[in-house]
């Protein structure tokens, strides 16, 4: 009972690494797609006195001029005494960002824009902007501690169950020890231990992966957020078993190097 209990123990802190780390890829993925759904509806609209070509700035994906004829009709039918067509308007312009800005970043680019003797004027929404961007960086932060945490834990806690097998396979190590066995065979049974629970562990990940990026709530919560969502599982469940089988051998090695 307490040797089922011991190899439950190492698959459990397996699994939590496994899927802390495959929820911390998908997450990121997550949000850099919606990051990137953020940065193609996000725009900063200039006003300028003369036709813009081209700006060359590195942080800008491309220039488009806003049409304001829609909007210079319904004011002529406002104000019909006016005559719109011989008013000198100005050129309006939509700037598309390359990636979504920090706070700081952007005011940096206003200030530039600025300095341009034909911008009049600059919208750029900056408080929507910079509690949007705050946000995305907060969740980023969450989710790397939440991974090195449990990464951390884990890892420590089957160097302990290791420790425990080594233990009751103490008197044979030593024996194979005295008559001078490799290290490979010395340790064999805890070799044998780590990879087994390691193939168990990886199994039950890819199976609760599939089953939550396959649920209803996972999918509606993609389709909400408008994005696209591809996951190669096949790429997810070799990258995972390298994963399992190199935390198995790294710790197993570590207990039986131990002199402990």
């Amino acid at each position: 009972m307490n040797y089922l209990k011991s190899h439950i123990t190492l698959i459990l802190a397996l699994v939590s690494i496994l899927l802390s780390i495959f929820l911390f890829r998908i997450f990121n993925k997550i949000l850099f797609l919606y990051e990137k759904n953020i940065v193609n509806n996000y725009s900063i609209v200039i006003v300028s006195t003369s036709k813009i070509e081209n700006l060359n700035y590195p942080e800008i994906e491309k220039i488009t001029p806003i049409d304001i004829k829609d909007q210079i009709q319904r004011l002529q039918q406002k104000y019909k005494n006016i005559d719109f067509s011989k008013i000198d308007l100005p050129y309006f312009y939509k700037l598309t960002l390359k990636k979504l800005p920090s706070p700081k970043k952007l005011e940096k680019l206003k200030e530039r824009l600025k300095q341009k003797a034909f911008v009049k004027r600059i919208l750029t929404h900056s408080s929507s902007q910079t509690k949007i961007y705050n946000l995305l960086m907060l969740l980023k932060i969450l989710t790397k501690m939440f991974m090195v945490i449990v990464g951390v834990l884990g890892f420590l806690l089957i160097v302990k169950q290791l420790e425990v097998w080594k233990l009751s396979h103490s008197e044979r190590m030593y024996i194979m020890e005295l008559f001078g066995a490799p290290f490979w065979l010395k340790g064999a049974a805890l070799f044998k231990i780590a990879i087994l629970d390691s193939l168990i562990a990886i199994i039950l990940t890819v199976s609760f992966v599939y089953f939550i990026t396959n649920s209803f709530l996972f999918t509606k919560i993609i389709s909400d957020l408008n994005i696209i969502l591809q996951i190669d599982y096949i790429k997810e469940f070799l990258l995972l078993l390298v994963i399992s089988f190199s935390i198995s051998l790294i710790s197993s090695i570590i207990v039986v190097v131990s002199k402990k």
